[in-house]
């Protein structure tokens, strides 16, 4: 079944792209490993596509190849990798190999957060990172209602981890030293109120069991972008207080460095 993502998930990945391009930059990041790089009801296999274009190589670890052709209009074929692993919680990559592994909304649908983050630090060398919806949002809680209006099961995961504080407690926890959070995807519109994603289940449809297309993509590849994406680009890069910035903002990031690196370093 074909899906087009709608104009809300293209102004996430414009937000995004610039977002990684931008901390690729601050944190001297080369090579990346995105895991699992799976999607949230959307176009699997491509949230990274901000780090190749920023000239970073990447890894992503149980995406679906079947989305390689993405990276291979824009030019990027020789910046990914595409790797299958049996399980994310022991991928049998050296200690070491990638200055940054991180994951999209995943770590709130993690079976197993301790093993989860316990590989995605071995196998940094540098930082670890998570990106999450964010709980702050006034449309996260319209789509939590709708959810048990409809009678629908919530399957987004342990809603603890929607939350940037938790997020960075459960980091300290397992030893990652927090060198940055923000917020991403702040637009002037209330995160997803739910309605598609009732659709999406009442039809089956995951990341998986769909033929997706991304208008972002298309726009990649022309180098153009409809003008209310840059206006409220513009919106979003206002400064403003991170307390008053979650109310609006989609995604909220934590990115946390390697203790010992850090103590190997002093």
């Amino acid at each position: 079944m074909k899906e087009i993502e709608t104009w809300g998930v293209t102004y996430e990945r414009y937000a995004l792209g610039r977002e990684l391009a931008k901390l690729k930059k601050q944190y001297s990041i080369q090579t990346v490993a995105e895991m699992p790089a799976h999607g949230a009801k959307a176009m699997p296999s491509i949230y990274s596509i901000g780090f190749g274009l920023a000239g970073a190589e990447v890894t992503l670890i149980n995406g679906l190849d079947t989305y390689q052709w993405c990276w291979k209009q824009l030019g990027l074929e020789d910046k990914v990798e595409f790797l299958m692993t049996d399980c994310v919680y022991d991928t049998n990559l050296p200690d070491n190999s990638f200055d940054l592994v991180w994951n999209f909304a995943y770590l709130p649908m993690a079976d197993n957060h301790h093993r989860l983050v316990e590989e995605m630090k071995r196998i940094s060398k540098k930082y670890v990172a998570f990106f999450s919806v964010n709980r702050g949002n006034i449309g996260f809680h319209i789509h939590r209602f709708l959810h048990k209006a409809k009678r629908v099961s919530w399957t987004h995961g342990d809603i603890y981890f929607n939350k940037q504080r938790n997020v960075v407690r459960f980091m300290k926890r397992y030893g990652l030293r927090i060198v940055g959070k923000g917020f991403v995807d702040c637009p002037v519109w209330p995160d997803s109120l739910g309605f598609r994603d009732m659709r999406l289940h009442r039809e089956n449809i995951s990341f998986d069991t769909a033929q997706w297309e991304s208008p972002y993509i298309d726009n990649l590849v022309s180098g153009k972008f409809p003008l209310w994406i840059k206006l409220v680009y513009a919106w979003e890069k206002i400064p403003n207080f991170a307390f008053v910035k979650t109310i609006y903002a989609h995604i909220n990031y934590v990115i946390g460095e390697k203790q010992e690196l850090r103590e190997a370093e002093l």
